[in-house]
């Protein structure tokens, strides 16, 4: 009696679409392995000015003063560790983001001097580290002194198929000081946040958005004409 083949049988002897699945899916699987064999352990971004639609007053015509910026305490829980974020993906990787070119201190007095000499201001060359004490003020640290804390500095990405969600949070403590007498004349504080979905994922993005976030909370500081007018009435009462 001849023997007779079943269907399953033929089905992948023909190519059938079962069995296309199953090299598919064998494919898949060895694709992402050796994606995943070769993420690396952490992702590093640099943090830099990245400017906003935020509309900042210019200096006053004339302005001779000189502003100090100083270093940005990170007081951050954990902040030394210089961790700014965390990537996560579906198969349940979890990466740090590092900062590239400078800790988050340096970074964020880099920004507001930038957002400073943008304005029209003379800054000074020097950063000197404050801790927003007034008998802490050095008489050779310009006219004005700018300082603050960081309270929140984070980047959390999703890397799921076939959407890459970033999201941004950043919040700052700025404190203003005549250098001549000492005296905190302005605090203020501002937060930033940044939502992005993407079919990329690249550490570029990385650092655009949380560069992004940290520039716009920088800039709030500046906005509007309450601190132009409290430096005008400081250099009133003090020349």
């Amino acid at each position: 009696m001849p023997h007779q083949n079943s269907p399953l049988r033929d089905r992948i002897r023909h190519g059938s679409p079962v069995h296309s699945a199953a090299i598919r899916l064998f494919a898949a699987v060895c694709l992402a392995s050796s994606l995943l064999a070769c993420t690396p352990s952490l992702y590093s971004v640099n943090l830099q000015y990245e400017p906003s639609a935020i509309l900042i007053p210019a200096a006053d015509k004339g302005q001779k003063m000189i502003i100090t910026v100083a270093l940005f305490n990170d007081a951050r829980p954990g902040g030394e560790d210089l961790q700014i974020g965390k990537v996560t993906t579906a198969a349940g990787g979890l990466y740090t983001v590092l900062p590239g070119n400078l800790k988050p201190g340096a970074a964020v007095s880099a920004i507001v001097k930038d957002i400073l000499v943008k304005s029209g201001y003379r800054v000074s060359v020097a950063v000197p580290a404050w801790n927003l004490k007034e008998d802490a003020v050095r008489k050779d640290w310009g006219r004005i002194l700018v300082g603050g804390n960081i309270e929140a500095l984070e980047i959390a990405c999703q890397s799921d198929v076939p959407i890459i969600s970033y999201r941004s949070h950043v919040k700052l403590n700025f404190a203003f000081a005549d250098v001549r007498t000492g005296r905190i004349f302005y605090r203020v504080t501002t937060e930033s946040h940044n939502t992005l979905e993407h079919v990329y994922f690249t550490e570029s993005l990385l650092g655009q958005q949380i560069s992004s976030a940290l520039s716009e909370a920088a800039e709030k500081a500046f906005e509007g004409d309450t601190l132009k007018e409290k430096i005008r009435e400081v250099m009133r009462e003090t020349p």
